[in-house]
């Protein structure tokens, strides 16, 4: 039985399955200089940035031009300069400065106390993950120390090597509609958080302060129609243009921001303001001016609480 089990162990060895060669590794660091033109609008902004590889020369990687054939997934290279390539201890090495503009789908849900995280994301467009992976270089990644961001602090910076697969064959006719291919992916991302809060305050100051003068309508007599209808049609145009300037700020779509709930609650509460006051007109001249004026003083004590105390609450929880 020793023999037969010696056969098979031969056999295993001769007409068994080749085990595929480790895919070859590629060290990629980025340093990021700046970031600037972010466009909530257009949904991209631009960076620059110095991105570097580092690699030994293998039979997967022979003739590797990683400058030439790296991709941004999320974006668009605009300038390639400063480009360095040389070898080192048998070790190749190449850099190059990049200017690209990202396209970046903005959460807006909490503008303009909103904060993100950006993203950008490397692969190669020749070498698949059986032949080449990604090792980020951690220790040398980093912001820039000379940074700025307009009215904004960036913070939080990683980097992380992963692996995408695509699950199609690209049209190919001469492989199979199940065909994958997997890539080897080097992202970095930071954080980005406002500098202070004191244009998101600017753009809601409008919505805030006029419906306070549609509030103070109640302390007016209300037969005074002129002075008391006139505050409060006023504060309805006034919010409605303050909608008009804060929708103008960011992309059209179906997110409703916290700026766009702030006007709307307001709007509501002004309508409400004109209802009442409608109300109390018809309490006043009908004889019952005692009824007007108690509508007048719970109303004016209640409303602005309510109103004022959601809209702190809401901007307190998205701070």
């Amino acid at each position: 039985m020793r023999w037969y089990a010696l056969l098979a162990l031969l056999a295993g060895l001769l007409f068994g399955p080749t085990a595929q060669a480790a895919p070859s590794p590629v060290t990629i660091g980025s340093y990021v200089k700046e970031v600037r033109d972010l466009d909530f609008r257009a949904n991209k902004y631009t960076m620059d940035f110095f991105i570097w590889f580092r690699w030994r020369e293998t039979d997967a990687l022979k003739d590797y031009k990683p400058l030439e054939s790296f991709e941004l997934v999320n974006g668009k290279i605009e300038d390639k300069s400063s480009v360095v390539e040389k070898v080192v201890n048998g070790e190749h090495y190449a850099s190059a400065r990049i200017v690209a503009t990202i396209n970046e789908p903005w959460d807006l849900v909490s503008y303009p106390f909103d904060r993100h995280r950006i993203k950008i994301a490397i692969e190669d467009s020749n070498l698949g993950a059986d032949d080449m992976v990604f090792v980020d270089d951690k220790p040398n990644s980093r912001l820039g120390d000379e940074m700025t961001i307009a009215g904004w602090v960036p913070s939080n910076f990683a980097t992380q090597v992963s692996t995408m697969t695509y699950h199609s064959n690209y049209g190919d006719p001469s492989l199979s509609s199940e065909a994958r291919s997997d890539f080897s992916r080097f992202s970095f991302a930071l954080d980005l958080d406002r500098q202070t809060f004191g244009s998101a305050f600017k753009l809601l100051s409008t919505v805030l302060l006029a419906t306070a003068v549609a509030f103070v309508a109640f302390m007016v007599k209300p037969s005074d129609l002129d002075a008391r209808f006139g505050m409060g049609v006023g504060s309805l145009f006034a919010v409605a243009a303050s909608a008009f300037v804060a929708a103008g700020s960011v992309p059209d779509s179906g997110v409703m921001t916290l700026a766009d709930h702030m006007h709307m609650v307001a709007l509501a509460f002004i309508f409400v303001s004109l209802l009442i006051s409608a109300i109390a007109l018809k309490f006043e001249v009908t004889g019952r001016e005692e009824l007007a004026f108690k509508i007048d003083r719970i109303v004016l004590v209640v409303m602005p609480l309510l109103f004022y105390g959601w809209a702190g609450w809401t901007i307190y929880r998205s701070m």
